[in-house]
């Protein structure tokens, strides 16, 4: 989060001082009095001018109003050029111009890792509508904002395994990561009577459950940044197991039990594909917040195994969102957690599997005095990202 904040304020910075060096050509009278400036407005009629705006997720064309007595140039820096663009500046009176800036929706960005920070399709990103006249130390700089500010955020990339979800070869369990791995604090349940948490790395994604029909959560790190916050949004990516494999007796790491009556076999019936996403230590389902409700279930959809793109698009039918609310009575804290379980918890019985597999989980502040609602874009419920349109982070 800092990380953000600083990476943001030093862009900022090197943007404005570029910006006066070609604007400002040559010296200006320190003691001179200023009788012209370059102020923004959001209507042509406004007679408040403003510093900044954020803009929609969904993407779309914006128009600014500038006031000015002279003429200006207009230029978009930002660390991303491709996700804006501006249009030349239109003069409607003396004084007044229009800008219209187009902008992408998320669901055209690639997520990616930039020195050291992680960002997903909602993570909050700044372009900066500069606003100068040659020649003249005179300038404006205008910031635009989209999506949301980042609590939690991985991309299992520190994550090793096999790639293809049918394949057991090379899946550590939990207990078997490095310290490094779990120094970035997921953590799992200890299921009774089990020897072992069974969440398992893959090749930059995590599998929850085992062969053998045990299941499996994953909990989120502790993140003291959470005691600000009355409202969050989760996103992340899942899929069902779909048929398969057998259990792997010669290479695999999963353990080596004895084949029991109803262990699922290649051709047997689907997984249990349920998902269950809990919220602990304070905070309630924004949907579920009048009833009190802390959990909400999905039923996952599964990958398809014949795709020409398999594994890598396996999660493309697969994104979701939940929405967590503080109140007076049950504040999101420092504590609070947010718990994804597959299945019904249950041991290793030889019976149905709940075998989920998770990546990208991002948790994003949201302030409703700043921010976007992404609430009832999403029609108002948890589930299926219908914001992008239930795609992946690709």
């Amino acid at each position: 989060m800092m990380r953000n904040i600083s990476t943001t304020i030093k862009l900022c910075l090197v943007i404005c001082t570029s910006l006066l060096s070609v604007f400002s050509c040559r010296k200006q009278d320190p003691n001179a009095e200023r009788s012209d400036l370059i102020r923004v407005y959001d209507s042509a009629d406004s007679k408040t001018p403003i510093d900044s705006a954020w803009v929609s997720v969904s993407g779309g064309t914006f128009t600014y109003y500038i006031r000015s007595s002279v003429e200006f140039v207009a230029r978009w820096q930002s660390e991303d050029q491709t996700w804006a663009r501006i249009g030349a500046p239109v003069k409607i009176s003396d004084g007044l111009w229009s800008i219209d800036v187009t902008v992408q929706p998320v669901s055209e960005r690639t997520p990616e890792s930039r020195n050291g920070v992680v960002t997903g399709l909602y993570t909050r990103r700044y372009g900066v509508l500069m606003l100068g006249v040659q020649g003249r130390f005179l300038g404006k700089f205008f910031v635009i904002e989209q999506g949301l500010r980042n609590r939690i955020a991985s991309d299992f990339s520190w994550l090793y395994g096999s790639e293809d979800p049918n394949d057991n070869y090379k899946n550590l369990p939990m207990s078997l990561w490095t310290s490094a791995q779990k120094g970035y604090g997921f953590s799992s349940t200890l299921i009774d009577g089990e020897e072992d948490r069974w969440v398992y790395s893959k090749q930059g994604y995590v599998k929850l459950g085992n062969d053998y029909g045990a299941g499996a959560d994953l909990i989120t790190p502790r993140c003291p940044d959470f005691q600000h916050d009355t409202l969050l949004v989760v996103s992340f990516r899942a899929v069902a197991q779909n048929g398969g494999p057998l259990p792997d007796f010669t290479g695999g790491t999963e353990p080596i039990v004895p084949m029991k009556s109803g262990l699922k076999k290649a051709d047997g019936p689907e997984d249990d594909n349920t998902l269950t996403v809990k919220v602990t230590g304070g905070g309630f389902i924004r949907d579920l917040v009048q009833s009190g409700g802390t959990s909400i279930s999905f039923e996952l959809p599964t990958y398809d195994r014949n795709s020409v793109g398999f594994p890598s698009d396996m999660f493309d039918k697969g994104s979701f969102l939940v929405f967590i609310e503080g109140t007076e009575s049950n504040p999101i804290t420092v504590n609070t957690a947010i718990h994804f379980e597959a299945g019904s918890m249950k041991g290793s019985d030889g019976g149905q599997c709940s075998r989920v597999f998770l990546d990208d989980i991002f948790v994003y502040r949201q302030d409703l005095l700043y921010d976007e609602d992404l609430f009832p874009l999403n029609g108002g419920k948890s589930g299926l990202d219908t914001i992008t349109g239930g795609q992946a982070n690709e």
